[in-house]
């Protein structure tokens, strides 16, 4: 089915397309799709992931729907029945009239926080983002990987108990799920296992081919199925390609370059300590033991694989860890600023009262008309002290004696 047949805002059953989903799914078409207002229920996510198969892949996309039925797990993609109301019988595939026929299709929850092949291929520098020809892979942190792996190991238990082998575990089929409070959360994102078109039921063993799964990734005994004469395969095929994941993660290459190296019993590849030595030995043993080319000298189990993986230590996570005291002391810190300001507001003495101003009190011997009468004061004498006091003299108003005059008498 080409992308054009299936347009932006048509409907397909209780569905609208809002855009069509690139690089999800090889043997179905993957459209983000909004449920229309009338058949909204309520807990139910508006906007999906709606699955439809190609013309040749009607049936797996049939039985994929039914896998994923089965499962309930916060490291599986889970799945939405259609909405038909209260009182219904989940149903979770169905079919439309599309412009190529008759098609089946589910819906899915919807997963934007990248997959684990986009981690893997990301440019770190400059020279990595000029490099055209082929994608750089770059390792992740022991962290990141231990904590990935755990999810994965996980996840093929709970798939594997219900009788369920996966058989395309690979990078690009894991995706990351989005989390409310995510700054607060640790740095290893919740990781969740896709894609389950080639996926078989344990109980009803089918031969198969290779299809559309990625070579890189398979088993030998996947590689050599063929027909009726194939061997069969089991939860240990799942073991192994989780084998090269961890491998690819802790080293940032494929443990083998070619299909020939997978198929050759002699063939194995270069320990991890030796591309990466700060990796625990322990963790070495357990992945080099999940590439085992004879499935009985592997992990029997995803749960005996999980055990293993769970008794690495896990490191610090510094990043978490600043971010978490970051967060949290500046919270304290408000919270106590806050609380000094309100004490301070509940513990205030109450304001004074404002006294009014005094009275002017008016003498008893004083009548109320008469005026009262202003006094200099005399001024200070300013003495300077000196070794001879100065003569001073006073002016007076008094006036002057008149100074008789003698005349002398005449003849005298």
């Amino acid at each position: 089915m080409e992308k054009d047949l299936v347009q932006p805002g048509s409907t397909v059953g209780p569905y609208r397309i809002l855009r069509r989903l690139k690089g999800r799914g090889g043997m179905a078409s993957v459209f983000e799709v909004e449920i229309r207002e009338k058949y909204r229920l309520p807990g139910h996510p508006r906007r999906l992931v709606l699955k439809v198969a190609r013309e040749e892949y009607q049936d797996a996309l049939v039985a994929e729907a039914d896998f994923l039925s089965r499962f309930h797990h916060p490291n599986v993609v889970r799945i939405f029945p259609l909405p038909r109301g209260e009182g219904f019988r989940p149903v979770y595939a169905a079919r439309e009239r599309f412009p190529f026929g008759w098609g089946w299709y589910y819906t899915m929850e919807m997963l934007d926080g990248g997959s684990l092949d986009r981690h893997l291929t990301r440019p770190t520098t400059i020279t990595d983002m000029l490099r055209l020809p082929k994608t750089p892979r770059r390792r992740l942190s022991l962290l990141l990987a231990l904590g990935i792996g755990r999810q994965l190991a996980a996840a093929l238990d709970h798939i594997h108990k219900q009788w369920v082998i996966n058989l395309d575990v690979k990078p690009g089929n894991v995706l990351f799920r989005r989390r409310k409070f995510a700054y607060l959360r640790g740095s290893v994102p919740q990781a969740v296992l896709c894609d389950f078109g080639i996926a078989r039921d344990l109980r009803y063993p089918r031969s198969g081919i290779l299809g559309v799964a990625t070579p890189e990734y398979v088993s030998p005994e996947q590689l050599q199925e063929t027909g009726r004469g194939g061997q069969a395969l089991d939860a240990r095929a799942d073991i192994f390609s989780l084998g090269i994941v961890l491998y690819e993660m802790l080293t940032g290459r494929l443990p083998f370059e070619t299909v020939a190296q997978i198929a050759d019993p002699t063939f194995a590849p270069p320990p991890i300590r030796e591309l990466r030595p700060a990796i625990p030995r322990k963790l070495e043993e357990i992945v080099m033991r999940a590439l085992a080319k004879q499935p009985a000298r592997r992990f029997q189990s995803a749960a005996e694989m999980l055990a293993a993986l769970e008794s690495v230590p896990m490191p610090l996570d510094w990043k978490a860890t600043c971010r978490r005291t970051f967060v949290f002391g500046s919270a304290a810190a408000c919270i106590t600023v806050g609380g000094l300001w309100l004490a301070q507001l509940t513990n205030q003495p109450p304001t004074p009262t404002p006294t009014p101003p005094a009275a002017i009190v008016i003498s008893p011997t004083r009548t109320p008309t008469e005026t009262p009468t202003l006094t200099r004061s005399p001024t200070p004498t300013r003495h300077i002290p000196t070794s001879t006091p100065r003569p001073t003299s006073t002016p007076t108003n008094t006036p002057r004696p008149v100074t008789p005059t003698f005349t002398p008498a005449p003849g005298g």
